[in-house]
């Protein structure tokens, strides 16, 4: 996601990488920047139950970058290492700088951040009726897509049968994850979010849901749960969701959302988000058939123009925001 800013240069702009003491500020212009954007009648509390800046730094404070002029933030930009892939995002920028090509300074950084990482290819999501958005990311090879549907539904009470990584022991922790990338690099080789199960865990974000098959990993699902998370309040946001493929999908993709929306159902909350590219055709159905609806949509842009793990076959669930 970002926020545009491309024609009149500001001259007075660096970058540099992000530190802790510029988190509260960038939150700030995180929030005014989308709430200005879609037009929210207060931009300064648009989605103040949702935390994306702390924990993104978090994370990786390598993957954080913010731009300044005259001595203050001007904005700043988050990217992601998912190992072969990466993606960027939430870029904002103070509207009072928009239209001066902040965005663009923040953006070739950025694409040195995927060229150090070695990630194959890249993405992002964005507003798919932007062409002021698009037209910016086309000037980084970024080419728009399939659309990519945020959708949601209410909690229902489910009985599922899951293992919890919180309730694991360090040693069990280390195979989970030598597990998880073991199946997300039978989707896409070098596939890895490993990094959004530690996040979650050592943030307290929420919980990874892990479904087992006999002794390999058939399916799992980082999720976010509540407040001062990337799900806000009263939902859990499932961030990534992945079956392994091959026989036996479709039935361990439905467990795998059933876990998801017990896991909501027992702390209390009572909507379900999730977000999935609708090039992966078989995927977004089956979360129709659920009684998910799409809320937003907007579209994945992709470096270089192919597909990526976008497949009609793959059962898997994230948003790139």
């Amino acid at each position: 996601m970002s926020t545009p800013s491309q024609s009149k240069e500001l001259a007075s702009v660096s970058v540099r990488p992000m530190r802790e003491p510029d988190l509260a500020e960038a939150r700030r212009i995180f929030r005014i920047a989308f709430g200005t954007f879609v037009g929210a009648p207060d931009p300064e509390s648009f989605w103040a139950d949702r935390e994306y800046v702390f924990t993104r730094w978090r994370a990786d404070p390598g993957g954080s970058l913010v731009a300044e002029t005259n001595g203050s933030l001007a904005g700043s930009n988050f990217a992601t290492n998912w190992g072969s892939f990466g993606f960027f995002g939430p870029l904002t920028v103070r509207p009072e700088l928009w239209d001066q090509h902040i965005a663009q300074r923040l953006l070739v950084p950025t694409m040195d951040l995927f060229e150090k990482w070695g990630v194959r290819e890249a993405g992002l999501f964005t507003f798919a009726y932007s062409p002021k958005h698009i037209g910016l990311y086309q000037k980084f090879e970024f080419w728009p897509r399939f659309l990519t549907a945020i959708m949601s539904k209410d909690v229902n009470k489910r009985e599922a049968s899951r293992t919890k990584y919180s309730a694991l022991n360090e040693g069990d922790r280390a195979e989970v994850l030598s597990a998880c990338r073991k199946l997300t690099d039978a989707i896409y080789e070098g596939l890895d979010v490993t990094p959004e199960v530690r996040s979650v865990q050592d943030q307290s974000l929420g919980e990874t849901m892990l479904m087992w098959g006999g002794s390999s990993l058939d399916a799992f699902a980082v999720c976010h749960c509540g407040e001062r998370t990337e799900a806000g309040k009263n939902t859990c946001y499932v961030k990534f969701a992945a079956v392994r493929p091959g026989p036996g999908a479709e039935n361990n993709f439905d467990r795998l959302l059933d876990s998801c929306e017990a896991l909501a159902a027992e702390r209390g909350l009572q909507r379900m988000e999730a977000g999935v590219n609708i090039g992966r055709s078989g995927a977004y159905r089956r979360m129709l058939q659920r009684g998910f609806r799409t809320e937003i949509q907007g579209v994945a842009m992709h470096r270089p123009d192919s597909a990526a793990y976008n497949r009609p076959d793959i059962l898997l669930v994230d948003d790139w925001r």
